[in-house]
This record gives structure tokens, C-alpha cells and sequence, in this order.
């Protein structure tokens, strides 16, 4: 039981590596597709996560709620799904939200530009100019998006468990290399990782839902087994109140339990 993470340069074979696997261990391969129909059932339009997603924020993006509702979004959508066990899943930034995670592996699938410029030129019939270009600027979106939601460095080896060049290397050998690796007692996951990531993604659905509370000045949240648990202030009871009924509206959360107080004085906080 268990849940690999895999980052990949465009043209590394890793898209082709992580689906690979997931078929020969019977494992859910999760991609683009499944992580968006998750965003959108919690209210992020799949419009918006073709603007936020992979990709680097441009300033007035940064400075937006909604790249502030995609950051916990993709965090909740990830660790729902890590918690369903034995999973692959493809980009994301998982190696960054899953880091340090019991039973987790993280691969990272790289080439070289040349083997990467000849593979789509080959696969998608690019010349070799606009292949640069596609290269360039997956690279560019993906460590800005890596950098700008985790605070981490794309090429940073201490994220990853196991890096494949594919420059040499087959297919079927990288495929290979993670079945095997796999397999090793230090990627079995336990069962209190899985409540620890339903906890999570519970609490990152929550913090997202704040959000668009208006009225709030701080609130300390914690969830535990669908409870959360709220502390802090607010400017009024009406805020109050609204920051209650929107919790207690979020799927999963079973109980509220709220010691947030009014207060007039923002300088005592």
C-alpha cells in the first residue's frame, strides 16, 4: 500500500513512465484531468485551474484570492487523493505536498534538451526551434509554480527518492527501477498516515472556504476526524456566524466546534 509521486521534464518520457507503472502495479493514475474534476466539484471552474495550474503566477495573480483558494485547493486535492492509497500521481507539486509522508515515493524523470528536443519533434512533430521553446517554457512554469505555491526548488534533490535520466535509458527500465523500488518496507504506508491525510485535506478545503468570510481578524483551525475545531477573532457576530455555516458546510466536516470572539480593538490582537 502505497503512493508514488513523479515529476517530469516535458519530453522525459515521464508522463509515459508514471501511467506505465500505475497499469503494472494496479494502481489509480492521477493526472490532469482527475485533479481538475476534484477543484471544480469544490468551486474552482476548470477555466481557473487551467490558469493556476503547473504554471508560474504572474504578479497580479499572486496578489489574487483566487491563487490563494488553487494553493489549498491543490494541497486538499492531493492529499484526498494520496489518502485513497496506492496511487500514482503526475505533477502537481506532490512531491513538495506528500514530502517526508510515510510510504511515499518521489521520482523525479528527467532528460537531456537534446534527447528531449528529438522526442518532440518526433512524438508531436515540432521542428527543432519550437521545440526549444516548449522546452524553455515548461520549464519555466513549472519551477515558478513549484517555487511560488511550496516555497521549494523544482531541481531540488532532497524532494526526490529516485531520479531517472532517460537520456539512455528505456521505458521499461525506469518502469522497472520504481516497481522495485517500490516494493522496499520504507515506502509501506500505515494506517494513521491515512487519517493524517483526510485530516489534511479536510483542513485544507476549510482554509479555503475562510477565504471569502469576510469579518474574520484571525482564525486558528485545526480538524480531527471531520471535527474542526476554530479559535480567533472576529468583528462581529454576524462574521461569526457566517464563518460557522460555511464550515460546517464543507463536505466531510461533521462538527464544529468554535471559541472565535468579538472583538472591536484591532490593536489588542
Amino acid at each position: 500500500m502505497a503512493i508514488i509521486t513523479i515529476s517530469r521534464q516535458v519530453g522525459s518520457l515521464g508522463d509515459e513512465i508514471a501511467k506505465a507503472v500505475a497499469d503494472k502495479l494496479d494502481y489509480e493514475y492521477i493526472e490532469k484531468s482527475k485533479i481538475s474534476k476534484i477543484l471544480s466539484d469544490l468551486g474552482f471552474s476548470a477555466l481557473k485551474v487551467e490558469k493556476y495550474d503547473e504554471k508560474k503566477p504572474s504578479i497580479w495573480q499572486s496578489l489574487s484570492i483566487q491563487k490563494k483558494k488553487f494553493s489549498h485547493l491543490i494541497r486538499a486535492a492531493v492529499y484526498e487523493l494520496a489518502a485513497k492509497e496506492n496511487v500514482v500521481i503526475v505533477g502537481r507539486g506532490g512531491q513538495a505536498i506528500l514530502k517526508d509522508f510515510q510510504g511515499t515515493l518521489h521520482v523525479r524523470v528527467i532528460a537531456s534538451n537534446a534527447a528531449r528536443i528529438s522526442r518532440l519533434r518526433e512524438q508531436m512533430g515540432h521542428d527543432e526551434k519550437n521545440a526549444e521553446r516548449i522546452i524553455q517554457q515548461s520549464d519555466h512554469d513549472s519551477s515558478g509554480y513549484i517555487k511560488a505555491y511550496f516555497d521549494a526548488n523544482w531541481d531540488d534533490g532532497d524532494l526526490y527518492d529516485l531520479v531517472i535520466n532517460t537520456r539512455t535509458m528505456s521505458l521499461d527500465t525506469g518502469v522497472e527501477m520504481i516497481t522495485c523500488a517500490i516494493g522496499a518496507n520504507e515506502f509501506k504506508k500505515s494506517p494513521q498516515v491515512f487519517e493524517k491525510l483526510s485530516d489534511l485535506a479536510l483542513t485544507q478545503k476549510v482554509k479555503s472556504v475562510l477565504l471569502e468570510v469576510s469579518g474574520l481578524t484571525s482564525v486558528i483551525l485545526g480538524v480531527e476526524r471531520g471535527v474542526a475545531n476554530l479559535s480567533g477573532f472576529a468583528k462581529s457576530e454576524t462574521a461569526i456566524k457566517e464563518c460557522e455555516s460555511a464550515v460546517s458546510k464543507v463536505k466531510g466536516i461533521i462538527k464544529v466546534n468554535s471559541q472565535i470572539h468579538v472583538v472591536k480593538d484591532d490593536s489588542i490582537l
